[in-house]
């Protein structure tokens, strides 16, 4: 069994590393890496292959630990965003409503069919409240259009409690008719 590992890891362990290092994050996993290789260099047997890459890793998870903590901790704490070089790439965080609301979307959101003659559509419509946009068809079967808004409405309620959200998540519905076609 530790051979085995030993053969399945030691391809990732010196393909998977980069070949130059930016930050001292990459610096210390890649030391971490070189001495692997050379603990490697000098195994005799598959038990001290293992104990390579178990020191390997240990030393992988003090630089996770130290340096890469370290990095992240100047990155806030400068607080300097790179400046992307193109349009689309900033990062962009977004706020728990709108999170809300492009799951809800993305889960919810349905067109009109000649089956299901109505849409409906989940919009932020302010920084609390999401907003159930339904537009009909004269067709439609308003029972069964009231069900899917009531478990939309559901659903949403459900998502934000998952979220811890309930407490100020508010839902309103426009429910209405598409214009009639001339």
């Amino acid at each position: 069994m530790n051979v085995r590992l030993v053969f399945v890891l030691f391809p990732l362990l010196f393909l998977g590393a980069p070949v130059h290092a930016q930050t001292p994050c990459a610096d210390c996993l890649n030391a971490a890496d070189a001495e692997a290789r050379k603990c490697f260099g000098n195994a005799i047997s598959a038990d001290d292959k293992v104990a390579c890459l178990e020191n390997r890793e240990a030393q992988a998870k003090a630089c996770r630990n130290r340096e890469c903590q370290i990095e992240r901790e100047e990155s806030v704490t400068n607080n300097v965003q790179p400046t992307p070089s193109r349009p689309g790439h900033a990062l962009y965080i977004p706020t728990e409503g709108e999170w809300l609301a492009v799951t809800m979307r993305a889960g919810l959101r349905r067109e009109a069919s000649p089956d299901h003659p109505f849409s409906l559509d989940i919009i932020l419509v302010d920084p609390e409240t999401l907003q159930i946009v339904v537009r009909y068809q004269p067709t439609v079967n308003r029972e069964s259009m009231n069900r899917t808004i009531a478990a939309a409405r559901e659903a949403i309620r459900s998502t934000a409690g998952s979220y811890g959200w309930d407490k100020w998540v508010k839902i309103r519905e426009t429910v209405e008719m598409y214009p009639a076609k001339k």
